[in-house]
C-alpha cells in the first residue's frame, strides 16, 4: 500500500509529465520495476503531426524490455542506408546501415509514429500504469519528502519524484528554472507525410539528403503506403506560404507526380541544438526534449529520449526501493548530458553540411565530397559511450552486446536487473556471491559460453539494467565498485 500525503491522499512513487515516447517508455520501465506510476498527459489522443520516423537498435532493445519490440517491427521497414546527393543527383556520400546490430536488433528501422505510439501506449497501459489523458499540470511544489503536483481544474497529486517528459516547451523545465544552452543552429523545415496511391518506382528506397543550394531537402521512405518529404524554408518564407497545397505539389513534383500522392499531414518545425543546463532539481527531473533537443539529420531525437528513460528508470527504482541513496540520481545527467551533446554536435554538423544555400560554398562542398567519395561506406553507429563516473568504472561505458542463449535473447533471461558475468564459476558462499544475491543474474562462461564476448578478456563484467557495461575487471574489483556505486556495503 502506498503512503499517504499531507492531505491524506495516496502518495505515488513517480509522476511522469507527458505520454510521448520518452514518457511512455519511462513509465513502463518503472512500472516493470514495481513502482507506482501516474502519467499526466494534456492531450487525449496521439499527437497527429509528423515527427519521428526512425528508431535505432538501442531503442528497440528498450521496447524489448517493455514487451512490444516485435509488434513495432511488424509495422516498420528496415533502414538499409543513406545517401547525400548534389542538385543534379551526383552521389556525395553513400553508406549502408548494417541490418543487425550486436544488440540483437536491426540497426535502424523506419516507422509511422502514430502507429508506433499507439502500440507503446497500449503496452504501458497493460502494465498497470495510471495514465490520465486530458489532464494538465499547472504547478510543482516540492519539499524534502516529495512533490505536490497541481492539476488544472483544482486537483492535485503527491509524488515522491516527478520527471518532466513534456517536450521542447516543457513546463517542468520552466518550473525548475533551468536555462538552455544553444549550439547556434536554427533552421525551419517543412515536413510532409504522403499517402501514395500505389508503387512509385522512382522514389528512393533509402534516406536521401539532397544538398541543393536552391532548396535543401530530404526524402525518407516509410512503411507503405507512406512516404516523407522534408524541405528547408528559405529566407523570408512563412509557414502559411509553404503549406499551401499548390506549393507542396510544386516542391515534390521533381520527384513524384502529385496526382500519385495525398498529403496526409504537414507541419513546419524549427530545428535546434539545445541542452538544458540542469536536468535535476532535487525531486524533479527532465528527460527527452525537455532536457535536450537535436536536429533530425541523424534521426536521433526520439532515440535520445528513450536512452534517458532507460538510464533513469533503474536508478529511480533503486532509490525509491531503498536499495540506493538519492545521490545515485545525480549520475543521470552526468552520464547522459555528454552522451546527448555528442549526438547533437554530430547532427548539427550534418545539418550545416546539408543546409548550405550559398552557391559558391555549396560548389566547394560538392567538389570536396566528390573528390573524397570512394564508394559505399558503412554508416557509423551514433551511440557514443557513457563517460566514466560513480556508476561507470574501468572497461565500462559501452552498450553491451546481446547474444542468444538457447534461443532466448540475453535480456529476456536477465530481466530488469543487473547481470554479473564471470569467466569462472564463483563460490556461492563467498562474500562477493552473497552481495550479488537478489541484485543480479550471475552467469559464467562454463555454463553459458555465449557470454564470453561480454567479458572481452576480463575475469568479470557487470552489465547495468540499462544494458550498459558498468565495469570489467576481477570479481573482487567489479563487486567492490558496484557496491560503492549502489551505496550498499559488502557483507562481512
Amino acid at each position: 500500500m502506498s503512503p499517504t500525503g499531507r492531505s491524506g491522499d495516496r502518495v505515488v512513487d513517480l509522476v511522469v509529465i507527458g505520454f510521448g515516447p520518452t514518457g511512455a517508455a519511462l513509465a513502463g520501465l518503472c512500472a516493470r520495476r514495481g513502482l507506482d506510476v501516474v502519467v499526466i498527459e494534456r492531450d487525449t489522443e496521439v499527437f497527429p503531426l509528423p515527427r519521428a520516423v526512425q528508431i535505432d537498435h538501442e531503442g528497440l532493445r528498450v521496447l524489448q524490455e517493455l514487451g512490444c519490440a516485435d509488434e513495432v517491427l511488424s509495422d516498420s521497414i528496415l533502414n538499409d542506408g543513406l545517401a547525400f546527393v548534389t542538385a543534379d543527383r551526383r552521389t556525395l556520400l553513400s553508406a549502408t546501415v548494417p541490418p543487425l546490430a550486436p544488440t540483437g536488433w536491426p540497426s535502424s528501422v523506419f516507422f509511422h509514429q502514430p502507429t508506433f505510439e499507439s502500440i507503446l501506449r497500449r503496452t504501458v497501459l497493460g502494465m498497470g500504469v495510471d495514465v490520465r489523458l486530458g489532464a494538465e499540470v499547472q504547478g510543482l511544489d516540492q519539499d524534502d519528502q516529495g512533490v505536490d503536483v497541481s492539476l488544472g481544474g483544482g486537483g492535485s497529486l503527491r509524488a515522491r519524484y516527478v520527471v518532466g517528459c513534456d517536450g521542447a516547451r516543457s513546463m517542468t523545465r520552466k518550473a525548475i528554472g533551468t536555462a538552455l544552452s544553444d549550439t547556434g543552429f536554427e533552421e525551419s523545415w517543412l515536413v510532409v507525410d504522403l499517402l501514395l496511391a500505389g508503387d512509385v518506382p522512382d522514389l528512393p528506397t533509402r534516406c536521401l539528403q539532397v544538398c541543393d543550394p536552391a532548396r535543401p531537402h530530404t526524402l525518407v521512405p516509410m512503411p507503405a503506403p507512406r512516404f516523407r518529404f522534408e524541405f528547408m524554408l528559405l529566407p523570408g518564407e512563412a509557414e502559411e506560404d509553404v503549406r499551401r497545397a499548390e506549393v507542396i505539389d510544386d516542391l515534390m513534383s521533381v520527384w513524384i507526380d502529385p496526382a500519385l500522392a495525398e498529403v496526409e499531414r504537414s507541419a513546419v518545425y524549427t530545428f535546434h541544438g539545445l541542452v538544458a543546463s540542469t536536468w535535476r532539481d532535487r525531486r524533479v527531473l527532465l528527460a527527452g526534449d525537455a532536457a535536450h533537443q537535436t536536429p533530425p539529420f541523424l534521426g536521433q531525437g526520439m532515440c535520445a529520449g528513450m536512452r534517458d528513460a532507460a538510464n533513469l528508470a533503474w536508478k529511480l527504482a533503486g532509490v525509491l526501493g531503498g536499495a540506493s541513496p538519492d545521490g545515485l540520481l545525480d549520475t543521470y545527467q552526468a552520464e547522459r548530458e555528454p552522451h546527448a551533446q555528442l549526438v547533437i554536435d554530430a547532427a548539427v554538423g550534418f545539418g550545416q553540411l546539408i543546409c548550405m544555400t550559398d552557391p559558391e560554398a555549396s560548389r566547394r562542398r560538392d567538389e570536396a565530397m566528390l573528390a573524397d567519395f570512394s564508394g559505399e561506406a558503412t554508416a557509423p553507429d551514433f551511440i557514443p559511450p557513457l563517460a566514466g563516473g560513480p556508476a561507470i568504472g574501468p572497461g565500462g561505458g559501452r552498450l553491451s552486446c546481446q547474444p542468444r542463449i538457447l534461443g532466448e535473447l540475453l535480456d529476456d533471461r536477465v530481466g530488469p536487473t543487473f547481470l554479473l558475468c564471470t569467466a569462472d564459476r564463483i563460490d556461492p558462499d563467498s562474500r562477493n556471491a552473497r552481495w550479488w544475491v537478489d541484485r543480479a543474474v550471475v552467469l559464467d562462461v562454463a555454463s553459458t559460453p555465449a557470454i564470453a564476448e561480454l567479458l572481452d578478456g576480463s575475469d568479470a563484467c557487470v552489465v547495468r539494467p540499462d544494458r550498459y557495461v558498468m565495469i570489467r575487471g576481477t570479481v573482487d574489483e567489479v563487486t567492490a565498485f558496484a557496491a560503492s556505486a549502489l551505496g550498499s556495503a559488502l557483507p562481512v
